[in-house]
């Protein structure tokens, strides 16, 4: 009767175990990362009834840059992935949580692809607010020599002040 109780704590024990190696999802090597930072101001008195938009155009990829920094070709780039963003009030006090979502679009035409995201920000979130990136490949558009971006919120409550941001992406270029 033994006998089964061991080989079943070996299993268990091998489940257990196997669990934090065996779930890993299968990751590709990142070659570089590629960061963005735009600086904006909002006015105050935003309304919460709309969305807000904050554009900009013609934003440098500095793809080039990055190719020679690292001694690679952009056929060594097998995809670029959106990896964070932040949203950060500059030499301010003010906590953020007057924001509900925010988002980041990279617009082609009339086609808008969705880089990062955060769906309710959280009512504790400081002078920064954290996006996750999509899971979308922009090898295509961040091997151009330009990008246009914006940025997209909606407020639970008015913007108290005219407030100075930075915005800072970050994606991965992967083999």
């Amino acid at each position: 009767m033994k006998r089964p109780l061991h080989i079943g704590l070996l299993l268990m024990a091998l489940v257990v175990i196997g669990v934090p190696f065996g779930c890993n999802k299968d990751e590709t090597p990142a070659l570089f990362d590629m960061v963005y930072v735009m600086n904006f101001e909002l006015p105050a008195a935003l309304n919460t009834i709309q969305t807000h938009f904050v554009e900009f155009d013609k934003v440098p990829t500095n793809i080039e840059a990055y190719l020679a920094d690292h001694g690679l070709t952009a056929a060594d780039i097998g995809r670029i992935e959106p990896y964070d963003a932040q949203l950060e009030v500059v030499l301010a006090p003010e906590s953020l949580a007057y924001f509900q979502e925010i988002f980041v679009e990279l617009l082609d035409g009339n086609t808008r692809l969705e880089c990062f995201y955060t769906p309710n920000v959280p009512f504790n979130t400081g002078t920064q607010v954290i996006m996750v990136g999509t899971l979308a490949d922009f090898k295509p558009w961040l091997t151009l020599s330009a990008m246009n971006l914006r940025m997209g919120f909606r407020l639970r409550e008015p913007s108290p002040t005219s407030l100075n941001f930075i915005l800072r992406l970050t994606f991965k270029a992967k083999a």
